[in-house]
Order: C-alpha cells, then structure tokens, then sequence
C-alpha cells in the first residue's frame, strides 16, 4: 500500500489534539516531527517532540525547498521537513500532520497524495461555547473566534469533514476515512493483470 500524507485540521476547540491522540494509538500512523527556530522548553527533547534548528538553518532549508510547508509566527520558524514525510512514508507509516488551513494548502500541493479532514462541532455556537470554555485568561476569546470564522469558509478545500459532536463517532469516522483511503485501489502496490 502506497503511504499518503494525513492533514487534520480544526479551529481552536474543535478537538482535534484529542482525537489524534486516539488515532496515533493505529501502529500505521506516526506523528510528524517539526522542525523550529525556538528554544526547546523544559523536559522538551530535540528530534523527539521538535528538531531544534538555528534560524540560519531554517532559512537554508526554506531556500533549498526542503520544506513541505512553513510559516514564522512572532520571531520563530516552524515548519514540516519534507525529510520527516518523507522517512516516514519510505517506511510505511502514514504520516499525521496537525496543521492549519494555510499549512493544509500548502502541503497539499507538495504532496498530491495527501488526504485532508477538517473536525468541527456542528455549529458556530457550540465552538463558541467550547472557546469561551477553556479561556485561562492568556489567550483572546475574541480573536480565537475570528480566526475559526476564517478556517471555516476553508471547509471546501478538504477531502472530508467530520463532526466532532460525539468524540467517539468522530474517531471513529476519522479511523473509517483511513480505513477507506488506504484500501483504495490507485494506492495498491499490487499489480494485477
């Protein structure tokens, strides 16, 4: 079976670090490790939660084109290594790829193969519920809200969409889309004649 590039996308509350966590538990799919240009933190280690790049390192890598996607947010780089895909499709294992929809896009034009699912709860007012719900004071509910307005209107660009109204059915629609994906037949490594 030919591997494929897994792209998971959701606004801010939309769940999708709890429902890949659940589908990392699948031995065929493994987390990818992005590189970037900020200090590991404590307990953090290099190659294992983040490759920790210099900004030199980084720039030479954009230039090169050896990343998949990448964007600078504040004074840091953060970026997906084609290398890091690419090691793990070589050896089989569909890589996963928690990105937002400007990621999606981009890496979606490197990788043809790849297959894309946007998770949201069934409507604007529940997100804005589980927003508000999980506000610790450090961050802008307001200008959370706005940025999944804007993810949103990016629905149309992804191969599926799941409704994370019931964690355990999206799972389990998530797990049914890599079933189906992996068993199609452009994805064969077998040859019939």
């Amino acid at each position: 079976m030919e591997c494929f590039p897994l792209i998971i996308s959701a606004p801010s509350g939309g769940g999708k670090t709890s429902i890949v966590a659940r589908l990392l538990e699948d031995d065929g799919l493994s987390r990818v490790i992005t590189a970037t240009t900020r200090a590991p933190r404590k307990g953090e280690i290099d190659g294992k939660d983040y490759h920790f790049w210099s900004v030199k390192r980084f720039e030479n890598a954009i230039k090169k084109g050896a990343m998949a996607e990448w964007a600078k947010v504040h004074v840091n780089y953060y970026g997906i290594p084609k290398s890091s895909l690419d090691k793990l499709i070589k050896a089989g294992k569909t890589p996963v790829l928690v990105i937002d929809v400007q990621g999606a896009r981009t890496v979606k034009k490197v990788y043809k193969q790849a297959v894309s699912i946007f998770i949201t709860p069934s409507s604007f007012d529940e997100l804005k519920r589980r927003i508000a719900s999980r506000n610790d004071g450090t961050t802008d509910i307001k200008v959370r809200l706005a940025s999944a307005k804007k993810e949103l209107k990016c629905i149309k660009n992804y191969d599926y969409l799941v409704i994370n109204d019931d964690f355990e059915q999206a799972v389990a629609d998530c797990k049914a889309i890599i079933r189906a994906e992996r068993l199609k037949v452009k994805r064969s490594t077998k040859k019939f004649k």
